[in-house]
């Protein structure tokens, strides 16, 4: 248990750290004033986004258990995610949340995120279990030659 907690903490923080420094380079590429803001509350900004995706990957444990549906899997990974996402963006400043356009842009982006975070997470596991299944062939073929 301690092991998976420490294994979905350092996901989080690496994963916060990588969407934070992406953050600033699509904002400078953009030419975009929100870097200046970023750089001046530099420290705020990148623990914000350490605990939003430490929020998520820590929430993301509940795919351990093999009691529960997937569904529900989802629904809670996402709404713990998401509200630790909105109440942490919503204190620093990261999000704003005054206009019904603001919110539904961030759960957007937030979601094609997610989606793209467990699609690769899939494909990672998929060419993990293709390799075995490969090794378990080769295997098979030796034992009955």
């Amino acid at each position: 248990m301690l092991r998976s907690i420490v294994k979905h903490l350092i996901y989080g923080i690496a994963g916060g750290c990588v969407l934070f420094v992406m953050s600033i380079i699509v904002w400078d590429l953009m030419g975009s004033d929100r870097l200046y803001e970023f750089l001046d509350h530099f420290t705020v900004y990148a623990l914000g986004y350490v605990v939003i995706s430490s929020g998520f990957a820590m929430s993301g444990m509940v795919y351990d258990s093999d009691r529960l549906a997937l569904w529900l899997k989802l629904s809670i990974n996402l709404f713990v995610g998401f509200g630790i996402f909105f109440f942490v963006g919503s204190r620093i400043g990261l999000i704003s949340l005054e206009s019904l356009a603001n919110i539904v842009i961030y759960v957007v982006t937030a979601a094609i995120l997610f989606i793209a975070v467990c699609f690769g997470d899939y494909l990672f596991h998929k060419q993990e279990a293709d390799a075995i299944n490969k090794k378990l062939k080769e295997g098979d073929s030796e034992v009955s030659s």
